[in-house]
């Protein structure tokens, strides 16, 4: 089973490093109050997207995976949010026109994909002046085999970037960007909210193919703290 079909029927809310504390720290951080029309690709099941919205923003919010869309808009449902749009999409092709975000935002998400392509995408449909609020996975220090060969086999990255790398992905795509501050790949922010346990869908526990996938996170990737970072880069779109 593929990682992202693991998240999706587990239907986690809040999958990259820090959780959800993660996610409100940056947003304080990185947004300002206004009238801003945001894009979030890789919504998975709409907690950020229910957040935004519930704070004021204009947001479209973007996910490949139909069941995690279908989570996402009972969760908004719920919350008694009715004016998300919710799209069905690639990142890597995005189906909005040139220039028509203020702000798109991600986590976790860019590295999944072709990381070049998705940049300039993110930056196609970012108005000039626009910015980019990516939290995203760092390759600290080089991680030995077989481990490295089996976390690129789990997760299907192309490649896992130093935080260079990934300003040099950054700044040809068009974005200027400074170089953030890391955090621990596990921080004390990662404690999860005890509302998510309560979301998450047990039953598929069950299923043993879940099991052996939760089996191998945990051998792969909690067993390679060290060699990992998280990296808050904020990238603006000039001109």
């Amino acid at each position: 089973m593929e990682y992202m079909d693991l998240l999706s029927r587990l239907g986690v809310a809040s999958s990259h490093p820090g959780g959800f504390k993660a996610t409100q720290k940056l947003l304080d951080k990185a947004l300002e109050q206004g009238d801003l029309r945001i894009l979030e690709v890789g919504c998975g099941t709409g907690k950020t997207a229910c957040y935004l919205a519930g704070q004021g923003f204009r947001v479209t919010a973007l996910d490949r995976h139909p069941l995690m869309l279908e989570k996402a808009k009972k969760r908004a449902e719920k919350e008694g949010i009715t004016d998300i749009e919710w799209v069905q999409g690639d990142v890597q092709e995005l189906p909005f026109d040139n220039e028509s975000f203020d702000v798109v935002y991600a986590e976790s998400v860019t590295i999944f994909t072709d990381i070049p392509k998705s940049l300039e995408e993110y930056y196609r449909v970012l108005k000039p002046g626009g910015r980019l609020i990516d939290r995203e996975i760092v390759l600290y220090s080089e991680i030995p085999e077989p481990s490295r060969q089996e976390i690129m086999d789990f997760f299907k990255f192309d490649k896992i970037p130093s935080v260079d790398e990934w300003l040099v992905d950054l700044r040809q795509a068009g974005f200027q960007c400074e170089r953030p501050k890391l955090d621990e790949f596990r921080s004390h922010e990662h404690s999860i909210d005890p509302s998510e346990i309560q979301e998450l869908d047990l039953t598929v526990l069950f299923d043993p193919e879940i099991g052996l996938g939760i089996m191998k996170y945990a051998d792969l990737v909690l067993a390679q703290e060290p060699y990992f970072r998280v990296g808050d880069f904020i990238a603006w779109k000039t001109g």
